[in-house]
């Protein structure tokens, strides 16, 4: 098979942003739809490099990847995926790193404060972290990296079509991957229905099936694009 890209970076499962020693903001991916994603690019001649966040323990590591990194904040996501750039590359964005972090990470953990009213509360101020996929294309295109080929994933609980092609464009994707996710919907062992968006709308639609199922459906058709 003729494909148009000799490495794929695949990236996968949540980040963290640590509040303080003990506690962080994060998510509740699971890392199963990006390891089965990186599981499923094996079987082509391409290099897998498999970059993943804290997820589940049985899918932090690919058998046969070339590379499997970890990260744990969003900042070290996005230089790890920078670092991996290259010409006829694919990036498929499968991680759900965490948006916001914490102005200030405490050095020890944030006891509860009570007076005579009761709990005076903690107020958390957040920051926005970088947008990966947007710093993708930026370096691409300062870097003249030539056929980088860019897909990034939409879980959303509402206007999943209105939202997915809103990113693509905003990031300069080449195709979108969308889910509806929620409580039971989209996280985790559960079955999930994935479309596929392109700059003019919906391309393909699969499932609902299990997520590796899903993943091998999606990669067949990411070899043919």
């Amino acid at each position: 098979m003729n494909l148009k890209f000799k490495r794929v970076i695949v990236t996968s499962g949540p980040t963290r942003e640590w509040i303080d020693p003990v506690r962080y903001i994060s998510n509740a991916s699971s890392g199963k739809m990006g390891y089965e994603i990186a599981k499923s690019f094996l079987q082509y001649p391409v290099e897998v490099i498999y970059i993943h966040g804290n997820t589940l323990e049985r899918y932090a590591n690919v058998s046969g990847a070339k590379q499997n990194l970890e990260v744990e904040t969003t900042m070290q996501l996005r230089d790890t995926v920078l670092s991996q750039l290259e010409n006829d590359t694919l990036l498929v964005m499968a991680a759900a790193p965490a948006d916001f972090r914490p102005i200030m990470t405490a050095e020890h953990k944030i006891k509860k404060e009570r007076s005579s009213e009761g709990s005076k509360g903690l107020l958390l101020e957040l920051e926005e972290n970088p947008d990966v996929l947007k710093q993708v294309d930026e370096y691409v295109k300062e870097n003249q990296i030539q056929n980088s080929i860019r897909v990034g994933f939409a879980a959303e609980t509402n206007d999943l079509e209105k939202h997915a092609r809103e990113k693509l464009i905003r990031k300069g994707l080449h195709y979108i991957v969308g889910n509806i996710v929620g409580h039971g919907k989209g996280f985790g062992e559960v079955e999930s229905v994935l479309r596929i968006f392109g700059p003019s709308g919906l391309v393909k639609e699969i499932g609902p099936l299990p997520k590796e199922n899903l993943a091998e459906a999606l990669v067949q058709f990411l070899v043919t694009v």
